[in-house]
């Protein structure tokens, strides 16, 4: 009795060839379509060390801010040290954020930018009346300086701001907190309203009429937004609307006065 082993024959080894191809293909998303996002594990190095840079880069840019105050004072100073400021944390929210964002956390959906232009829209007199600013808001002039400082200005900040605090400080703390998964979210959301409103506490700038009231709850807001809806774009189309809708009333404030 032949006790040899039996080779394969060329159709057998074929056919697993092709079974594999096939299990390899069906693997692959299909063109178009994003493959489903995956929570990587994190070293404990590599939850706090972000946190840390995150920390410097406010300090570092309060330092800076309040060295433009020293070179341009008054509320020109206020701003512009603020935009400063600004700059080098959303700066350093665009570096980390790529690498430090949770699955799905740059999602677009529709729900979420309809949910985002209603609360824009509302917010800014929901917020105006918590400030006690007792009237309605109008440019002191509708000059180049004006214009720089109180249009440009509040929508760099408050964007870079958003970017920062609500996008890659919220990211970071429910990382870090991750071994709390019910109040990870809340401690997150927490931290990310803080971080959003040290800025606007410091300078206080106020030209484009602005009560520093308002970008303290614009960023509780963003804050409870991703909080609920685990996405950034909610948050920056809020901020953007937010910011649009100040603005415009402040202009028409300006010429009905």
């Amino acid at each position: 009795m032949n006790t040899a082993p039996v080779e394969p024959s060329r159709r057998s080894r074929r056919e697993a060839r092709e079974a594999q191809l096939g299990a390899s293909v069906r693997e692959q998303p299909a063109e178009g379509e994003e493959a489903p996002a995956v929570e990587r594990p994190v070293s404990p190095q590599g939850r706090w060390m972000p946190l840390a840079i995150a920390g410097v880069a406010v300090v570092v840019g309060l330092v800076v801010g309040l060295l433009v105050t020293v070179a341009f004072d008054g509320a020109a100073g206020r701003s512009l040290g603020g935009v400063v400021a600004s700059v080098v944390v959303g700066a350093t929210g665009l570096a980390l954020l790529p690498r430090c964002r949770p699955a799905g956390y740059f999602e677009l959906r529709a729900l979420d930018v309809l949910w985002a232009v209603v609360l824009g829209i509302i917010l800014p007199f929901i917020a105006g009346v918590f400030a006690g600013g007792g009237g309605w808001p109008a440019f002191a002039a509708l000059s180049p300086r004006w214009l720089l400082l109180g249009v440009v200005a509040p929508f760099v900040s408050l964007l870079l701001l958003t970017i920062f605090a609500t996008g890659l400080v919220y990211a970071l703390v429910r990382r870090a907190a991750s071994t709390v998964p019910v109040w990870n979210r809340v401690f997150a959301a927490a931290a990310s309203a803080i971080a959003f409103a040290i800025i606007p506490l410091v300078f206080r700038a106020d030209v484009s009429g602005m009560p520093v009231a308002l970008p303290v709850i614009l960023g509780v807001a963003s804050a409870v937004f991703v909080a609920l809806s685990q996405r950034l774009w909610g948050p920056l189309v809020m901020t953007l609307v937010f910011t649009g809708v100040w603005v415009a009333m402040s202009a028409v404030g300006y010429v009905l006065a």
